[in-house]
């Protein structure tokens, strides 16, 4: 007696999950971010057939950004603050464009802005264990709706080193959730 076996094609392009998808992370910054998202919520919808197809999705997506992925700079830039009477000067070193050599980027920081940001730290900081948004400091400190404020590249960016600086310092502990909390 002869036995014939017949491919089903509903199973046969399924192949073993990889269940370390699951551990990672998943946000929607990048694509295979994204993708997590997407496994996830259907795995919770009880999907398997959407869960095995976005795996192989993100498999073939890791191999091809592993491939073609522009060698970014690896290194963290530190920050070196210099303490002059009037100014502070952060020095850091940063890229324009990802083929470009880092360049030294200084960003000048008055004595007078970093005291109108602490005032607005002891302003706001009525429970010592509350952390404080930096959203409501910048607005206390620059009289601006935070719209505003974040969309000023410039504006930002030196209250992102004066709150840099004042960590340095251990005035606060700066979470770059955007959280701070003034430390005593």
């Amino acid at each position: 007696m002869k036995e014939i076996f017949e491919k089903n094609p509903q199973t046969d392009f399924l192949k073993p999950l990889d269940f370390s998808i699951f551990r990672k992370r998943g946000n929607s910054k990048t694509f295979g971010g994204w993708l997590i998202q997407k496994i996830k919520e259907s795995r919770d919808q009880e999907n398997p057939e959407m869960v095995q197809l976005l795996s192989h999705i993100y498999q073939k997506y890791n191999e091809y950004h592993e491939r073609f992925n522009p060698k970014h700079w690896r290194g963290k830039s530190g920050v070196t603050f210099i303490e002059k009477p009037d100014i502070i000067l952060a020095i850091r070193h940063r890229r324009d464009d990802i083929d470009e050599k880092p360049k030294e980027v200084i960003t000048e920081l008055s004595r007078n802005a970093i005291n109108r940001v602490l005032q607005a730290l002891f302003q706001l900081d009525s429970d010592k264990h509350k952390l404080i948004k930096t959203s409501e400091i910048a607005e206390l400190t620059y009289n601006r709706a935070w719209k505003d404020i974040f969309s000023d590249r410039q504006v930002h960016i030196k209250l992102t080193e004066i709150l840099n600086y004042l960590e340095y310092k251990d005035k606060i502990r700066y979470y770059r959730s955007g959280k701070v909390k003034l430390l005593r």
